[in-house]
């Protein structure tokens, strides 16, 4: 056998190395490339992606649908990008006139045509028949401002009281203007008795620019908010405009204190609205006002308002204390009385079982509380009531 040279052997493995060096460079250049140009369609692809996206996004609307006031006869539609307002039109039907858009169909309330449009969207057409009202309107309510401590809940109607009705063929408004304190409550009824009132679920808003001028304040009894008193939240000067239809005035037939005889008490209406401007500050000078506390009850004063040393609170450096006798069981509240210069009126304020602080044990192991938020004496003794009208907490011992 032949052996092989040295120099052979190490020519062929040279040549074998560079080969595959060769190669392998080869392959490197290949993989390196093709790496950047997958790294670049993925950047692409997510790039298109979140383009894409973008523009689902952006493109998303939703339907506003405009109905008759029968709800289901559609008038129009209108397609609102997400977010943005819907177009406000005034719609024509003979022999109706258009009362406004409603957001439910049994026009419990006005569509806020300010609010974005966020989802698909039904709107009612309000139509009804116009018909002269020959009523008269006025403001009744209490509080600190002149004309309502003069109205003193509804017992005076006089001409400050009285709202204005515009002359129009084609539209019955009622019109006041005047100054209103923060806490003052007010409707708007035809007479004393309050019939055919118009409250807090009349009004179109309560807010301007952010801020809430009024506030619900409830009423007597089981009341509904369009028969809830209104609550003034912003001292100033003010404007209403009472908007009535009587051709569409309803009753409250299943009220368990409805009759013939009452039916205008429980006068309601679907289209009727107040709307109001705020034109400032208040345009009557400054008077100081002296506001006093009276306790109330069914055995103290057998729920009559009696304003007399006994039942009234004494102040001292703003608060206010009233020590009296009370039978386990007794059951009370206290009310307001606020005088300006030479005019006293009832208050709107009334200090109740939730004016006691949640964590004030002691005063709790004294009274109890109703449904109606009344207080109710545990215990047979002499009760000390102190009151501070700051922070509107009551505290209670019994001796």
């Amino acid at each position: 056998m032949r052996r092989r040279s040295k120099t052979n052997v190490w020519a062929t493995m040279a040549l074998t190395a560079g080969i595959l060096f060769a190669a392998g460079c080869g392959n490197e250049n290949v993989t390196s490339e093709n790496a950047g140009t997958q790294t670049q369609g993925e950047v692409e692809t997510q790039a298109k992606q979140a383009e894409s996206e973008q523009t689902q996004e952006k493109e998303t609307v939703h339907t506003v649908t405009f109905y008759d006031s029968d709800g289901t006869t559609v008038l129009s539609t209108e397609e609102v990008a997400d977010g943005e307002t819907v177009t406000e039109s005034t719609p024509e039907k003979d022999g109706y006139t258009f009362a406004g858009w409603y957001a439910t169909p049994n026009m419990s309330h006005r569509f806020d045509f300010t609010a974005g449009i966020t989802e698909d969207t039904s709107v009612f057409a309000g139509f009804v028949s116009q018909v002269e009202d020959t009523r008269s309107f006025a403001i009744v309510g209490s509080g600190s401002s002149p004309v309502l401590m003069e109205s003193n809940w509804g017992k005076v109607i006089g001409d400050a009281q009285t709202m204005t009705k515009e002359d129009s063929a084609d539209a019955n408004i009622y019109t006041i203007t005047l100054d209103l304190e923060s806490g003052d409550e007010f409707q708007f009824a035809i007479n004393s008795s309050w019939n055919c009132q118009r409250g807090y679920g009349y009004l179109d808003t309560i807010s301007y620019d952010g801020t809430d001028y009024f506030a619900n304040s409830g009423g007597l009894g089981d009341t509904s908010t369009k028969r809830s008193n209104i609550k003034c939240a912003v001292s100033g000067n003010y404007t209403f405009y009472l908007t009535t239809y009587p051709g569409e005035d309803a009753y409250e037939t299943d009220n368990a204190n409805y009759s013939e005889e009452n039916k205008e008490a429980f006068n309601i209406n679907a289209y009727d609205s107040i709307s109001w401007t705020y034109n400032g500050e208040s345009t009557a000078s400054d008077q100081e006002k002296q506001v006093d506390y009276y306790i109330k009850g069914a055995q103290i004063t057998g729920w009559e308002d009696i304003y007399s040393d006994e039942t009234k609170f004494v102040e001292n450096d703003g608060i206010y204390t009233l020590t009296v006798e009370l039978t386990e069981g007794d059951e009370f509240m206290f009310t307001s009385m606020v005088t300006v210069g030479d005019t006293s009126s009832v208050g709107t304020e009334y200090i109740r079982y939730t004016n006691i602080a949640e964590d004030d044990s002691e005063s709790l192991s004294f009274v109890t509380g109703t449904d109606s938020a009344n207080l109710v004496a545990g215990q047979t003794g002499s009760y000390t009531f102190t009151y501070d009208p700051a922070t509107q907490v009551l505290t209670v011992d019994c001796k």
